[in-house]
């Protein structure tokens, strides 16, 4: 699945469609889901990424430098879109829906979809580490996106720290961990986001969503058995359009209302 999204949507149009948009959780069903370097230098004047979070069942990263203002902006998107795919798509046969109702989503916050792919991947070897996996999956979609040299090996080394930290950081990885029970996803994203010299926020996302036939319970750090687990992937970048984000803010926090705090932790790299 490769296309991109219709990007002639109006505001009213947008504000319609997250005024419908469900994430009340007192009927959600829980249940498994299959959703489906180039080597050079830093640029000295890029500054050290340090900041990511646990949003749902998401690791987000963040090239230092993002205002604090665009980092909420993201966490909150994220979060609601990927709650109401989850609503919508509960199945374990209903990843692929699952994907495009969560880019359909993101769009109606007010982000613009570039390019997006969803697919079927194969695990190289008898094990594997999901962590490992999911940040080649992120690499293809930095790649994709197209951004200087110094900018995509930044935004993969912010990645690739946010899940290094995630390892030592107890809260925040039982937090991840009960986001994906919690969700019933089978399933989780990585996100790397950078906000350009000019003020343009990107996102870069890798996902893999598996369906498993042993009663393995953590995700992340742990060897999987590459025969006991199917594993579809995501990946997709897009850039956020800050007027439509200005006018869908207020809404998208009144419906996560408490479930935001419960579901976001930061943490520094």
């Amino acid at each position: 699945m490769n296309a991109k999204f219709d990007s002639v949507i109006t505001l009213a149009d947008r504000l319609e469609r997250l005024n419908a948009y469900d994430i009340s959780p007192d009927d959600v069903i829980v249940s498994p889901r299959i959703a489906r370097y180039k080597a050079a230098g830093f640029d000295n004047e890029i500054e050290k990424p340090d900041r990511a979070s646990i949003v749902g069942d998401a690791i987000m990263s963040f090239v230092s430098g993002m205002t604090a203002q665009n980092q909420a902006d993201i966490q909150h998107s994220y979060l609601f879109a990927s709650l109401v795919a989850s609503k919508k798509y509960p199945r374990d046969d209903e990843g692929e829906e699952w994907y495009k109702t969560f880019l359909d989503v993101m769009q109606s916050c007010g982000w613009t979809i570039l390019r997006h792919y969803h697919d079927k991947v194969a695990a190289s070897g008898k094990s594997f580490k999901m962590d490992q996996l999911v940040l080649k999956i992120l690499g293809s979609a930095v790649a994709a996106a197209a951004v200087p040299g110094p900018t995509s090996l930044l935004m993969l080394k912010v990645a690739g720290d946010a899940i290094a930290a995630l390892q030592t950081n107890d809260k925040s990885l039982r937090l991840f961990d009960q986001n994906i029970q919690e969700s019933g996803t089978g399933g989780f994203g990585v996100a790397s986001c950078h906000e350009t010299p000019h003020g343009e926020i990107l996102m870069a996302l890798g996902a893999v969503r598996f369906l498993k036939r042993t009663n393995q319970t953590k995700v992340l750090f742990v060897d999987w058995d590459s025969s006991s687990v199917d594993l579809y992937r995501g990946e997709c970048h897009m850039t956020m359009v800050p007027t439509i984000i200005n006018a869908t803010r207020e809404m998208i926090v009144a419906k996560l209302g408490e479930r935001a705090k419960q579901k976001i932790d930061e943490y520094e790299i």
